[in-house]
């Protein structure tokens, strides 16, 4: 993070504050990590998809998922996380968070800064922690706009969830019903509202990638079908990599391709960018395809993975089928967390 970027000691005070008197009025008391309150960002009225973590008493904070996107992660998280591995939840957080943390747990810039501030925590579960998480890099520290939003985010949502306990608002997350809070200017100060609000489940829908080369294709048609059940998948490599001219480390993406038969691995490569997915993964198997024979099906665990493959199976005449686990890409990814970059 650039060092003009970095929050402002009056900011990070107003922070603290905030979070502090999140921690003491204990909202996870009343509250579960799907009970979502909204709160807009008066700065940009972006939504933040509020969710108050710490009835299990086992993480205690404040996430806010931001947009459409974080929201859509969140739910993944919550409704299907056993489906997802685990080294690549994190990449489903788009939000900040305020999370209460042992000592040990933060960093030196967190120490000093709560020195510089003249705070002081003490016991397990009791020291403020703030990050920006975000799919493709590592947790990271707040900017200026991130720290004055998280500031409203954990002042209203605590509005609203003391409102709702007195009885004064009304919240079903059983049925999507939550709470909005938002806010307009009047004579020059910033004054909150709160409207009860229906919430959809979001959804993500992946366009089909087309092929269009049709000399392309029928040179795929022309090679004979082989027994082999191709296996494809990309995701996050385990491991982030930091580099001396990158201040935030990242992960980069790994495309896999493995024979279910022989659970022999076909091809691994490693780029940045996750909109390189379909370039990557669509290139290599035409390849396969073109210097060999078509496998008879291809196998892929994701909406995504399934958009890409989906038109090219379709003219080539290659079964394409969604499966839970392809278990030698898994063990393999899985096996990649032990390595060093």
């Amino acid at each position: 993070m650039r060092s003009d970027n970095k929050p402002t000691a009056a900011q990070l005070k107003k922070l603290y504050e905030a979070a502090e008197a999140f921690k003491q009025a204990k909202p996870w008391e009343s509250f579960y990590d799907v009970d979502i309150i909204c709160v807009e960002n008066p700065a940009d009225k972006q939504m933040g998809y509020c969710s108050i973590m710490g009835n299990a008493r086992s993480h205690f904070a404040l996430g806010v998922y931001l947009g459409m996107s974080g929201l859509y992660g969140f739910y993944q998280i919550a409704h299907h996380s056993t489906a997802i591995a685990s080294h690549q939840i994190m990449h489903y957080q788009d939000c900040i968070m305020c999370s209460f943390e042992d000592r040990n747990l933060l960093s030196n810039e967190d120490r000093a800064q709560i020195k510089e501030l003249g705070l002081s925590f003490r016991g397990r579960n009791e020291w403020p922690m703030f990050r920006r998480y975000e799919p493709g890099f590592h947790p990271w520290y707040i900017t200026k706009k991130e720290c004055v939003f998280l500031t409203h985010a954990l002042t209203q949502t605590l509005s609203v969830a003391n409102a709702i306990s007195a009885g004064e608002l009304k919240m079903d997350m059983s049925i999507g019903r939550t709470i909005i809070r938002y806010s307009e200017k009047k004579d020059g100060k910033v004054i909150w509202h709160s409207k009860e609000s229906q919430m959809e489940i979001p959804k993500i829908t992946y366009a089909p990638v087309m092929i269009n080369n049709e000399i392309l294709i029928h040179r795929i048609r022309e090679t004979k079908i082989n027994n082999m059940i191709l296996l494809a998948d990309t995701c996050y490599l385990p491991k982030y990599i930091c580099e001396k001219k990158v201040v935030r480390p990242y992960y980069p993406r790994i495309s896999v391709l493995a024979d279910e038969n022989t659970e022999m691995l076909i091809d691994f490569e490693m780029y940045e960018d996750i909109n390189n997915d379909a370039d990557v993964v669509l290139n290599k198997i035409i390849d396969i395809c073109l210097n060999n024979s078509r496998p008879k099906e291809i196998h892929v665990k994701s909406e995504a993975m399934k958009a890409i493959l989906e038109d090219l199976c379709q003219k080539t005449g290659i079964k394409l089928k969604t499966v839970k686990y392809l278990l030698p890409i898994d063990e393999y990814i899985n096996s990649l967390d032990e390595l060093s970059f």
